[in-house]
């Protein structure tokens, strides 16, 4: 077996046996990273969608895109499974949790904040699953783990005031930030709640029922709020928008992210995230004009050295 000094390491990367077959597990890292591209250019998708439709709207079209992208992909594989009794509690319960409240928190909150200070209190997903998975799972959380817990704190809170004058001042954004902030906790969550799903079911059945659940009970929202009458009025720029959030950062990225959680710890998972913000700030740089501060730069940088300090301390600890 060959084994690669840093990811490589963790994943088991290649395989060799008997000199007949090769496989190389890198497919579930770039599963995650496929991912987080798609969810990166989400944001600038959301910012572009909103002002065009009801946020009901924009939430169930992008969920029954998605949930047809993965029915689509579940019939060509022949993956069609009814889910056992006893986990449809659970499922729905993550359905709810990830795709309901999740999505109603972060685009409810991007309504008064913009795509990148969202991608970079997101990008605080990995450190939540790590104290999440500490009190619930009760995996090892070292002490130092703390200090770069607070650290990546520090860059989240300077990344809301938008600079050092904002937060000296006490200013740590709105009701926005504080919505985008919770739909993170919730991700992280909901996360937690996939993992233990995967261990025992199917990869595309089970994406496709917490989908399906999902669509289920998003669908009386938008019906009670009349969200049909804004497809008259949806620009061609809002269409695309939507087909982005739906067949890919909906649909296809949660069958490459599921993969990805089944075959790889939580912990690798959660670090592919990185690059995440920064893929939103170029596009929102380039389509919606938003400013990136030199402030935001020091925040995201705390952000996510605080993410690697706590990744690494979590993978010394499991060796």
């Amino acid at each position: 077996m060959l084994m690669w000094d840093r990811i490589g390491n963790k994943c088991k990367h290649l395989v060799l046996s008997n000199n007949k077959s090769i496989m190389i597990t890198w497919l579930p890292i770039a599963s995650g990273i496929l991912a987080v591209c798609f969810w990166g250019v989400s944001f600038v998708a959301i910012k572009i969608a909103l002002p065009q439709m009801r946020l009901e709207t924009m939430i169930f079209l992008r969920q029954l895109l998605g949930t047809l992208t993965v029915a689509i992909i579940v019939g060509l594989r022949g993956e069609w499974q009814i889910p056992s009794r006893g986990n449809l509690p659970r499922i729905f319960l993550t359905s709810f949790v990830g795709i309901v409240l999740h999505q109603w928190l972060q685009a409810q909150g991007m309504l008064t904040t913009t795509a990148i200070v969202s991608s970079w209190l997101s990008a605080l997903a990995p450190i939540l699953i790590a104290c999440m998975s500490w009190i619930w799972l009760r995996e090892q959380f070292v002490a130092v783990q703390a200090v770069w817990l607070l650290l990546a704190g520090l860059g989240a809170v300077l990344v809301v005031s938008g600079s050092w004058q904002g937060l000296f001042q006490g200013r740590f954004g709105g009701i926005g930030t504080v919505l985008v902030l919770s739909s993170a906790i919730v991700w992280a969550l909901y996360s937690i709640m996939l993992k233990t799903l995967m261990y025992q079911s199917n990869l595309g059945m089970t994406t496709l029922n917490i989908l399906m659940l999902g669509l289920l009970m998003l669908t009386p929202l938008f019906v009670y709020s009349g969200g049909w009458k804004d497809f008259s009025t949806i620009s061609y720029s809002g269409w695309i928008s939507v087909v982005i959030l739906g067949v890919g950062s909906t649909g296809l990225a949660s069958i490459l992210y599921n993969y990805s959680l089944k075959h790889m710890s939580g912990t690798l998972v959660a670090s592919l995230q990185y690059p995440e913000p920064l893929i939103t700030v170029v596009v929102a740089s380039v389509l919606l004009q938003e400013i990136f501060s030199f402030s935001m730069l020091i925040g995201g940088s705390l952000i996510l050295f605080g993410i690697w300090r706590v990744q690494s301390a979590d993978v010394h600890t499991q060796h």
